[in-house]
């Protein structure tokens, strides 16, 4: 059972009174993640960041007693067990952890201020493997926003009888997918629909799932990936059977889970099971392709699904360093530009020329686009006019879940005008 910082009194309580176990048996493991670790690398060097992780251990160490178990190096997570000479003292335990994970890390000349969440697990039986304690830890920080920078903190209580191989469960339930429809520039049609990936908050609030990925080991993230798959391809057949077929389904996948050598065929086989034509599928890739799941196994994938029938896209096309070899070698057909290219492209002369560049290389290379991020209706007049083939965002249509694509997809087709019958009268 899990307790957030505030509502983990009557855990505590129990704690301290020792009830169902034997005084000084309990004991406590401390999963602590830094959560925005890649942004920090991008900000203060990889050198730097392992610097202020040093820093954070060793404060850890001193502080909370913690016996460190692993750190592996540029990984924002840190293991541990808590040595406590009494159970009496864990209240005031939790209080200085909530101290460590609210406040920066000084170092020479340097002030950084991380986003810290953290769990600490109770075995009140004293008999659970410390991995299986960290696996409890992990789990309970799914539940926490990686963006609240006072930082977070878990208490979980594990029983006699606790399993982690049902853990993943926890993950599945929170598993859900928003779609986000794309437009036609030439018809005004829905085009195709862009799948979110979302994972459910302690709060209720939604997450993006690759905000949260880090946090999955490859088991549960291949699981959590499974039941994407199962709600996204769910929705696109009941939306046949409802009599307005979408025709393309985009699908982003990072390199993590195209490197899992069972997604392609895992992904073939659900759109076997729902009937559906591989070429209704769009895998929507990042650049550069291949760097966070390794290049072979990413290519392997995708050369597996391209060849049963699916299509490619690229992501924020512009801001990586994916190579025009790669775009030949993967068989990009569609790149889509992000919120970057487009913000005040009706009224900013330097944005204009930026975005017509950009139409004009994915025009040379046959690229079909998607301006993403639209968000006002004089700019997708303006994107519309010079020539994207599709446009999303908020002046589009918001992220609908499938019940409100239901509605959203009668509601469109009625107001959409009739087609113009050009053919010679009798």
């Amino acid at each position: 059972m899990a307790y957030g910082i505030a509502g983990a009194a009557s855990g505590l309580a129990r704690l301290v009174r020792g009830q169902g176990a034997a005084q000084g048996r309990t004991r406590l493991a401390l999963v602590l993640r830094v959560e925005n670790v890649e942004m920090l690398r991008a900000s203060i060097g990889p050198a730097v960041l392992e610097r202020m992780l040093d820093r954070l251990m060793l404060r850890l160490v001193g502080e909370l007693r913690l016996l460190p178990q692993g750190r592996s190096p540029g990984c924002g997570e840190i293991l541990g067990l808590i040595a406590i000479g009494r159970q009496q003292a864990v209240p005031g335990l939790l209080a200085r952890l909530q101290a460590i994970c609210s406040e920066g890390i000084d170092l020479p000349d340097l002030r950084i201020c991380p986003v810290v969440n953290a769990a600490i697990v109770s075995d009140e039986t004293g008999r659970q493997e410390a991995a299986a304690l960290y696996v409890h830890g992990r789990m309970a920080l799914q539940g926490l926003s990686p963006f609240s920078a006072a930082g977070q903190i878990r208490f979980v209580e594990t029983g006699p009888q606790a399993e982690t191989g049902g853990l993943a469960g926890s993950a599945l339930d929170r598993v859900g997918v928003l779609f986000r429809p794309q437009l036609c520039c030439d018809t005004g049609q829905v085009r195709a629909l862009r799948a979110l990936p979302r994972m459910r908050m302690d709060g209720g609030d939604d997450c993006d799932l690759a905000e949260l990925a880090p946090r999955l080991d490859d088991a549960v993230l291949g699981q959590v990936v499974a039941e994407l798959l199962r709600q996204a391809f769910t929705g696109l057949r009941g939306w046949d059977r409802l009599g307005r077929p979408v025709p393309l389904l985009s699908l982003p996948l990072s390199d993590r889970m195209l490197g899992d050598p069972v997604l392609a065929d895992m992904i073939l086989w659900e759109l076997e099971r729902n009937d559906l034509a591989p070429q209704r599928l769009e895998i929507e890739v990042s650049e550069p392709i291949g760097r966070g799941g390794g290049r072979r196994p990413v290519t392997a994938s995708l050369q597996r699904l391209t060849a049963a029938g699916c299509s490619l896209a690229l992501g924020e096309f512009g801001t990586g360093s994916a190579s025009l070899d790669d775009l030949r070698r993967f068989g990009i057909g569609r790149v889509r530009i992000g919120r970057e290219f487009i913000a005040g492209c009706d009224l900013r002369a330097d944005q204009r020329r930026m975005i017509l560049a950009i139409l004009a290389l994915a025009e040379h290379l046959g690229l079909a686009t998607v301006a993403d991020g639209v968000a006002t209706p004089e700019e997708n007049a303006f994107l519309a006019q010079i020539g994207f083939d599709a446009v999303q965002g908020p002046a589009v249509a918001l992220p609908l879940d499938a019940g409100a694509v239901d509605e959203f997809l009668l509601d469109h087709d009625h107001a959409l005008p009739a087609p113009f019958d050009l053919r010679r009268k009798a």
